[in-house]
C-alpha cells in the first residue's frame, strides 16, 4: 500500500533507494501530459492515419525554445515504434529527423538516409541521395516525416527555396505528411514560399501563464518527485515563486523542479518550499543579460 499519498506508487517506491539513485530518478525525464500536448498528439494521430491524397496535410508545431515541442514529438514517436513483418520487412509509421544547422538539399537527404541507418557517400550527387532516400522511405512504408528544429531553415539563405521544393516534392511523390517543429523563425522561413506555407496547419504552444492549467501541471509533477514530504507546489504560496523563477516555458519549469527536488534530498529537507527555492543556485531565464554584464 502506498503510504505516501502525495506520490504515484512507482515514485513512492523510489523513496527506498539510496540518495544517489533518488537524485538520478529526479533528473530523469518523465512525460507529463497537459491539455495542449494532448491536443497536438491527437492531431498527430490523425495525420498518421490520413488517407493518401493528392495534397497531404502538414502540421507546424511552433513555440518558444524550451516549451515542449521536442518532448511532444519524442512522446509521439515512442508510441509508434518500427515494426517488422513476418517476411522481415520494416514498417516505420514515421521517421523523425532534425533539420541540419546550416541546411541545404544534399544535407537534408543525407540526414534522412542516416536516420534510416543507410550508409552512403556524403559527397554523392543530390540526385543519387534523393533516389536512395525516396526508395528507402517507400520500402519502410513511412507515412509521416517529422522534422524538428525546422527554424534552422532560416539559415539556408538562398538555398531555402530549393529545400522547401524538395520537401514538397517528397510529400507529393510518396503521399506522406510532413510535421515540422520549431521556433517563430520556422514561420518566417515558410513565408518565403506561400504555396508551401498554405499546406501547413499551425499548432502553437503558447507561453505558459500562472493559471489553472499551470497549477494542475505543478500538482501533477509533484507526484513524480521522490520526496518524502508533500510540497504543495500548486499552492498560492509556492506556485507564484516557481513561475517567477522559471518564466513562461515548460522546459524551464521542469528544470527548476528537478533541481529543487535534488536540493531538497541533499539538504534532507524532503520537500520543495520557499527555503529551498530561495537557496537554490538558479539563474532565471531573464537574468542572462545581468550575468553577461558582470563579466
Amino acid at each position: 500500500m502506498n503510504t505516501f499519498e502525495h506520490l504515484d506508487a512507482q515514485v513512492a517506491d523510489a523513496l527506498t533507494l539510496p540518495n544517489l539513485d533518488r537524485l538520478e530518478f529526479c533528473r530523469s525525464d518523465r512525460w507529463m501530459g497537459y491539455t495542449r500536448a494532448a491536443q497536438i498528439l491527437k492531431q498527430l494521430d490523425q495525420l498518421l492515419i490520413y488517407p493518401k491524397t493528392l495534397r497531404m496535410p502538414n502540421l507546424l508545431i511552433v513555440g518558444r525554445s524550451g516549451n515542449g515541442k521536442s518532448s511532444i514529438l519524442e512522446r509521439f514517436a515512442h508510441r509508434h515504434p518500427v515494426q517488422i513483418t513476418e517476411t522481415g520487412s520494416p514498417i516505420a509509421p514515421l521517421l523523425q529527423i532534425q533539420m541540419p544547422d546550416t541546411p541545404n538539399e544534399t544535407e537534408f537527404w543525407s540526414t534522412i538516409l542516416w536516420a534510416l541507418s543507410i550508409s552512403h557517400r556524403e559527397k554523392d550527387p543530390v540526385s543519387i541521395k534523393k533516389r536512395q532516400a525516396k526508395s528507402a522511405l517507400q520500402y519502410a512504408s513511412v507515412r509521416l516525416l517529422i522534422i524538428d528544429e525546422f527554424n534552422n531553415l532560416a539559415n539556408a539563405g538562398k538555398k531555402a527555396p530549393d529545400l522547401l521544393a524538395a520537401i514538397k516534392g517528397l510529400s507529393n511523390e510518396l503521399k506522406l505528411s510532413v510535421v515540422a517543429a520549431g521556433t517563430q523563425a520556422a514561420i518566417n522561413a515558410l513565408n518565403s514560399d506561400p504555396q508551401m506555407k498554405s499546406r501547413f496547419e499551425p499548432a502553437a504552444l503558447d507561453r505558459w501563464r500562472l493559471d489553472s492549467e499551470y497549477l494542475r501541471f505543478l500538482a501533477s509533477y509533484e507526484k513524480l518527485l521522490p520526496l518524502a514530504e508533500p510540497s504543495g507546489l500548486a499552492s498560492r504560496e509556492i506556485a507564484p515563486t516557481i513561475y517567477g523563477m522559471a518564466g513562461e516555458t515548460i522546459g524551464a519549469t521542469v528544470k527548476l523542479l528537478k533541481s529543487a527536488a535534488c536540493y531538497a534530498i541533499e539538504s534532507k529537507r524532503e520537500r520543495i518550499d520557499e527555503h529551498i527555492l530561495r537557496n537554490l543556485n538558479w539563474t532565471k531565464p531573464g537574468e542572462w543579460d545581468d550575468v553577461a554584464r558582470r563579466l
